[in-house]
């Protein structure tokens, strides 16, 4: 084919047509859909603060994305956190393009464009690539070691293990792919012999050697200074992860090894097909092809795939739920770069084999990429996404100058920490991690930036840190809702907060007085962003459950409630408060229907407890409470004439719960003056669950002769 060229001498190969092609679509794409502000993710507001302020982050310390997205974060572009979302957003598409050149340089130009478009419009690569994480540049190193591990000679195998090491200093995980690497480099490892291991190797702990920046800058107490690795043995623990527990990430611990894999590669399978479509057709060509044509080449791209997909998804074993299943999507890419090589391969040699239906391969990958970006187009346009820095300045709005707040959730957590450490507001209050409160690391440093308050552990269940640590709190000490606070202490709600110990028995003005919640995005499909409308929810719900406790209900509770349901559908509390509410004036239809409403959340709750595979004790929780709520729709039912209905709601309270002795007391009176046998039954069976039952006993003894 003649090249053609512009006037300028520019040459208009293939090849340069689908780069250019891929950079129009995917550039402004990617900027356009970018968070104005700290997105609601994971860890972001942890990293966005660490890498603004030079610190060290939670274990392994992630040394080259702080290092570069510091560097990154100097262009005075925008506010600091849309400097970080473009860092990721750059490397999430630099990515995309060196994958580009590795397939158009295997294969052709054409079929390297479609692969790297349905990865350009890959979900999660574009979450990713709009949070101030670790994953893109993640995603980045895996493409350039897949590149450079493709080439011939010495200097590709030193260049694979520099860049292996360094760039396990972002995330370790990256270790997945050495043994695909270790095949395409073994023609040349096996021609060198033991001086190029050796080399490679001192290669490799050049770039890992990175890893000193933790012990270097944590010597100098930066402010956010994760498990302070200073020493050698801290160091080491940091490094490899040994001295991080009591995350999500661990709760795999408690299932069997390999109980969840099924389940996990079930969801796997399902974002294979979401973020490939039909295109997956040509991967299976493709790999039909590389087994004709190239097998090391095959072996190593299987090697990636089964090592970073089954392999991972087995050791991780993960629960299916939605935050198990939000942490675990970002390790997908791994894979998808093998499905998308397989993709690049699948459609050149199909347009080979079958030349007169190349146009027809054509359209089913563009019909492919087309269907990628409709499934993600709604949940990847984050523009209006200021559910995170909003929730914290909310938090923050809501307690007076110099008080202590507690909050657990990273999201909740680490955003606090984003506005104080890099915005500076609020350096007056004292943000404290629950989960980190009884580490000495942690201690310490707030000791350092906070010596006007010591710090006590609050992660114990214990309320004995908790009365010290609100002594040692003069201004006051408030807790976010997704805290653990122990239910003996006492809890004032207090707009998005809940103070604690309070002096007053009651809070001056509206308790459930909230701020910038309407600017959530209540479509928005991403979990984290959900768990911060979930947040406003429960403020709304706790200040009318203190109504509810401090003396009945109100019109403006009623409204409270039904927005916190609004804001989360799987509340169950909030229709049951408004039946409360309802039941106090007498109006038992209303009370009756919002009764039912709420027994329904829990049983959906229930199912989907199953299919999470939840603990046993979450099962047990839900289905305790799923009885109380069962046994008020029944006393709903009785009240409305509905006697029969409510005898079975009694009776499926009791399959929820046994040990509901209030349930066998209504049982008793429903069957009152009807069977008498029954009632002494129930009224017995009650007082054996609760032998302090005053009414139960007192009508036994009312019927003993009858």
């Amino acid at each position: 084919m003649e090249e053609n060229r512009t006037a300028g001498g520019t040459r208009f190969t293939p090849e340069f047509i689908f780069a250019a092609l891929l950079s129009f679509i995917l550039i402004p794409l990617y900027i356009y859909c970018l968070p104005p502000v700290l997105p609601p993710y994971r860890d972001s507001g942890e990293m966005a603060s660490v890498a603004w302020t030079l610190g060290i982050a939670h274990q392994p310390g992630y040394p080259l994305y702080i290092i570069s997205a510091k560097l990154f974060s100097l262009i005075p572009l925008g506010n600091p956190a849309w400097r970080l979302n473009l860092f990721s957003a750059a490397a999430g598409l630099a990515g995309v393009f060196v994958f580009w050149r590795l397939a158009a340089a295997a294969f052709s130009p054409l079929a390297a464009f479609f692969a790297a478009l349905l990865l350009g419009f890959n979900f999660t690569l574009r979450t990713v690539s709009s949070v101030p994480e670790m994953y893109a540049l993640n995603f980045f190193f895996a493409a350039v070691l897949l590149f450079t591990a493709s080439q011939k000679g010495a200097r590709a195998i030193m260049l694979t293990a520099f860049l292996l090491g360094l760039g396990m200093a972002n995330r370790m995980d990256l270790l997945l792919a050495l043994p695909a690497l270790l095949i395409l480099l073994w023609p040349g490892l096996k021609e060198g012999g033991w001086t190029a291991l050796l080399k490679s190797a001192g290669f490799f702990f050049l770039g890992f050697s990175l890893y000193l920046y933790l012990p270097f800058r944590s010597s100098g107490w930066p402010v956010l200074d994760w498990s302070h690795p200073a020493d050698l043995n801290t160091f080491l623990a940091v490094i490899t992860r040994k001295s991080y527990g009591s995350t999500l990430d661990l709760i795999s611990l408690n299932y069997a090894k390999g109980e969840l894999f099924l389940p996990g590669l079930k969801y796997y399978g399902a974002h294979l097909w979401s973020n490939f479509s039909v295109a997956l057709l040509f991967a299976a060509a493709g790999i039909w092809a590389e087994w004709k044509t190239s097998r090391l080449r095959l072996l190593a791209v299987s090697a990636l795939f089964i090592c970073s997909g089954p392999v991972f998804i087995f050791l991780a074993n993960m629960p299916p739920n939605p935050h198990a299943l939000a942490i675990v999507e970002p390790y997908y890419l791994l894979p998808d770069l093998a499905a998308a090589f397989w993709t690049a391969a699948g459609l050149f040699y199909l347009a080979r084999l079958f030349p007169r239906a190349r146009a027809g391969f054509v359209f089913a990958a563009a019909a492919a990429a087309c269907l990628v970006f409709y499934s993600g187009a709604h949940g990847s346009a984050r523009r209006w996404l200021f559910a995170a820095e909003d929730y914290a300045s909310d938090v923050m709005s809501s307690v007076p100058y110099g008080a202590s707040v507690v909050a657990k959730k990273d999201v909740q957590l680490f955003s606090l920490w984003y506005l104080q450490s890099v915005r500076g507001q609020r350096p007056d209050l004292n943000i404290v991690a629950q989960g980190l409160s009884g580490a000495p690391w942690y201690k310490a440093s707030k000791a350092r930036y906070s010596p006007g308050s010591p710090l006590f552990n609050l992660n114990s269940g214990d309320k004995a840190g908790w009365l010290k640590f609100a002594e040692a709190s003069p201004r006051g000490l408030y807790s976010t809702m997704d805290a653990d606070v122990p239910r003996d202490i006492p809890v004032l709600p207090y707009g998005t907060v809940n103070l604690l110990y309070p002096a007053a028995p009651s809070p001056e003005g509206r308790p459930g007085l909230l701020y910038s919640f309407p600017r959530l995005n209540m479509d928005y499909r991403d979990f984290f962003d959900r768990d911060i409308g979930t947040s406003y929810a429960q403020a709304l719900l706790s200040g009318a459950a203190w109504k509810s406790a401090a003396g009945g209900l109100d019109e403006q509770s009623l409204r409270d409630l039904r927005l916190a349901a609004l804001l989360d559908d799987n509340l169950p509390d909030a229709p049951l408060y408004e039946g409360f509410y309802y039941s106090s004036r007498g109006e038992w239809a209303a009370a009756r229907d919002c009764f039912r409403a709420s027994a329904d959340i829990y049983e959906r709750l229930l199912q989907l407890s199953v299919k999470y595979y939840s603990l046993p004790a979450l099962r047990q929780s839900l289905s305790a409470s799923s009885a109380y709520a069962w046994l008020n729709y029944g006393v709903a039912l009785e009240k409305t004439g509905d006697g029969a209905g409510a005898g079975e709601a009694y009776l499926f309270s009791l399959k929820r719960n046994p040990g509901l002795a209030d349930a066998h007391y209504n049982l008793a009176i429903l069957y009152w003056n009807r069977d008498w046998a029954k009632v002494r039954s129930e009224l017995r069976e009650t007082l054996r669950l609760n032998p302090g039952h005053a009414q139960a006993a007192k009508y036994l003894a009312r019927i003993g002769q009858k």
